[in-house]
């Protein structure tokens, strides 16, 4: 049985963490200062901003001469409704 993409998606409290950090920045953010704002560990930012990427939720920015950034896809309508639930309940 193959993964859903909510499965992959919200499949972890780092990975909700993650997209709320997104959700609520108004720019693109690093790796670090994603690591900063979630308190989650390197690797396991890396890991779950790879898993979400992969979903489509979430974009790569690249830069030819800084780090890459990852943007929540607010053109996704999946990602509009994740983010009137995150507001609705709260979340951000």
């Amino acid at each position: 049985m193959d993964e859903h993409p909510l499965e992959a998606a919200l499949g972890s409290s780092g990975r909700l963490r993650i997209l709320k950090c997104l959700i609520s920045s108004p720019r693109p953010l690093t790796k670090y200062a994603i690591q900063k704002a979630t308190g989650l560990k390197s690797i396991d930012v890396k890991r779950d901003l790879e898993k979400l990427v992969s979903v489509g939720w979430v974009k790569v920015v690249k830069s030819p001469r800084a780090p890459d950034k990852y943007a929540i896809d607010r053109d996704l309508e999946e990602v509009k409704a994740l983010e009137a639930l995150f507001r609705a309940a709260g979340y951000v």
